[in-house]
């Protein structure tokens, strides 16, 4: 497989400066050569649109991918408060992009828009992989997934992650070549002749006895063991009500997500509050079923960090570790709060584990896409939060 890649980061303070400057050392990197694609990761700290004209005033018309970040993860480290572009030039491996709008008024619409227009395009002939990057405020995500699965199956591979904003949870955005968006999913279709082998892990372990699911509806928990959901984390964090609104329970459950139990895989789907509302429901971006047991989980940062290698692990069974040329990764906005100022271990780690040499690139997102055994390149992909997944390509 031809493969260029060029990674340019930068943390200055000016917007423009900064896109300008990401741009031009990724330009460099291939040699002052127009990529196929670039893949951008914006820090919400930053003039969106300033941004964009810094990154175009190198990078002119290549097609153009990416969301906003809580940071990067590349073989340098993790950068926070930063804009990272990704820029891929390659004879054998043909990218496709577009996008589906309007989120809030037809998720699933929207997913199969963005795979519909993608995959149809003359460049995605032999499709091997689908990124997508979508905003996670506007109600159920997994439904985006869903549209997308019912274009391209459900057996195919879709990995990718969902823009954040920190822990506001308030606006986050979505780039589509010149465009900027708040409420929507980009989707780029990876065809050619190449491999490509997914690792997925979370770290997060169950606290007591579970937890019944009595009243709920698509992404919204009204009710816990009868009772009203968020008082499930009053208990548990010893905070009131209002504490828990005012303090922002996303950013204080963060450690503390909901545990789907998968009985066939001995493992958990994890979902996690953005926020509770007036009534006490909680408001998650993706669904919790009705009648669903649920355990309350919590990290460790030993934990997540053995699923970063765990990760790495699965995804290079199915590959000679020598064959891998590059991989893209992403985890989650609550892994980098667990870590913190570990959280440049986790680069160590897959830089490590992949070799020296086999350039990476991602970002941290706000839920993640990717299958339950992500070994397992054919089975169908779910909606995760708290998870990290990486895609290696060979």
């Amino acid at each position: 497989m031809d493969i260029e890649i060029g990674i340019g980061i930068s943390t200055k303070l000016d917007s423009t400066v900064a896109g300008r400057e990401a741009a031009r050392s990724a330009y460099y990197q291939l040699g002052r050569r127009d990529p196929n694609i670039i893949i951008v990761f914006i820090s919400t700290i930053y003039s969106q649109a300033d941004i964009l004209k810094g990154i175009r005033s190198v990078l002119k018309g290549t097609p153009l991918i990416g969301c906003s970040s809580a940071a990067s993860i590349t073989p340098s480290g993790v950068f926070r408060d930063s804009v990272t572009v990704c820029a891929l030039s390659s004879n054998s491996i043909r990218f496709s992009c577009a996008m589906g709008n309007k989120i809030s008024k037809n998720a699933r619409q929207a997913g199969s828009d963005a795979a519909r227009e993608s995959s149809s395009q003359k460049d995605a002939g032999k499709r091997r992989v689908y990124l997508m990057l979508s905003n996670c405020l506007s109600g159920n995500v997994a439904d985006i997934l869903r549209g997308t699965q019912e274009i391209l199956g459900t057996q195919f591979p879709i990995i990718g992650g969902s823009s954040t904003d920190e822990f506001e949870f308030q606006k986050t955005y979505q780039y589509f070549n010149n465009n900027i968006y708040t409420d929507s999913v980009v989707g780029l279709v990876l065809s050619g002749e190449f491999g490509v082998s997914i690792g997925k892990a979370h770290g997060w372990q169950p606290i007591g006895k579970p937890h019944w699911v009595t009243r709920a509806s698509a992404n919204i928990i009204s009710e816990i063991d009868k009772k009203k959901a968020v008082e499930l984390y009053e208990e548990y964090l010893g905070k009131t009500f209002e504490e828990l609104r005012i303090e922002g329970i996303g950013k204080l459950a963060s450690n503390y997500p909901l545990g789907m139990y998968i009985k066939e895989r001995k493992d958990y789907l994890l979902r996690a509050p953005l926020k509770a509302d007036a009534q006490g429901s909680l408001i998650l971006n993706a669904e919790v079923p009705e009648r669903e047991y649920v355990s309350l989980m919590i990290g460790d940062k030993n934990l997540a960090l053995q699923a970063t290698k765990k990760a790495c692990i699965d995804a290079l069974k199915t590959i000679r570790k020598s064959s891998a040329k590059f991989a893209i990764v992403f985890s989650d906005l609550a892994r980098l709060q667990l870590l913190r100022k570990d959280s440049k271990k986790e680069a160590e780690i897959i830089k490590d584990m992949l070799g020296p040499n086999v350039p990476f690139f991602g970002c941290y997102t706000c839920g993640e896409y990717g299958s339950l055994d992500a070994r397992q390149n054919q089975e169908q992909a779910h909606y995760h939060n708290h998870a990290i997944v990486i895609a290696v390509f060979s």
